[in-house]
Formats: structure tokens, sequence, C-alpha cells
């Protein structure tokens, strides 16, 4: 039902999120002989920490890398949750259109959010995911699916 007619861009899509999820963590977690001072400036983010309260006290390095991994597990998520609607017989193609604007919208925003503070990786990413959904939009709503 996944690759059925009316959902391949859709599934297409979700499988493009999951792969920009897969490739951010490991953009994120293997190492690519970073500047001295890059090096640097993770040193400091790791001896500066921040009172939260309930007695913990996060370096801001702890800050940053959990919300490298939120990245990583919401668009797991969104990419497996996209594909457990594009697999159920019972999703409209309406419904499924819908699915397919919303998350089209969601990943243009990430798209502006992207080019704004001018960063290259996931801006292409989410440029190709985006057109993606958005296409999806269109081919989701057709008869047939």
């Amino acid at each position: 039902m996944l690759f059925a007619r009316g959902r391949r861009l859709f599934t297409t899509a979700c499988f493009a999120t999951i792969l920009v999820a897969i490739l951010h963590t490991i953009g994120n977690v293997v190492p690519g002989g970073e500047p001295p001072e890059m090096l640097a400036l993770f040193a400091a983010m790791q001896a500066y920490h921040v009172p939260l309260g309930i007695g913990m006290t996060p370096s801001i390095w702890d800050i940053f890398r959990g919300l490298v991994f939120t990245m990583t597990v919401c668009f797991l998520a969104i990419g497996g949750f996209g594909l457990v609607i594009a697999a159920d017989r019972d999703m409209t193609p309406r419904l499924l259109s819908r699915v397919a604007l919303v998350l089209a919208i969601m990943s243009a925003v990430l798209t502006a959010l992207y080019y704004y503070y001018r960063i290259p990786p996931p801006l292409i990413s989410m440029v190709v995911v985006t057109l993606l959904y958005a296409a999806a939009v269109k081919t989701t709503a057709a008869k047939g699916s």
C-alpha cells in the first residue's frame, strides 16, 4: 500500500524525512576534523553550566546535544508517522492530502528557518523534502489513491 498509485510521492517524502534524520545525526556525531577554534568553542560549551532547577545543571554542550537528538527523534517520528498513514488502507486520499499539506508547510517553515540562519546542509535537505511533500499534496488527492 505504501507505493500504491497516489501514495508514492508521499511515501518517498516520508523516507526522505527519515534520511534527513539519519544524515543530521551522522553530521553531528561523526568527528570531522574540526578547526581549533571550533574545538575551543566546544570546550567552552562543555565548561559552562546553567542551573535549571531540580538539581540539574547541564552544560551548554548538554543542551545543544539534547536539541541535536531532539531533531533526530522528531524527524524519525514524522517520517515514521507518515509511513504508517500511507500504509493504512482506510486512509482516504483527501485525508492523506491534508497530512501531506501539513508536512509540506512544516518542511517549508524549516526551510525558511535554515535559509534565515544560513545553514546549507539542512536547507538543501529540507528544500527537497518540502518539494516532495508539496507534490504529494496533489498526487495523494488524485483518484485511484
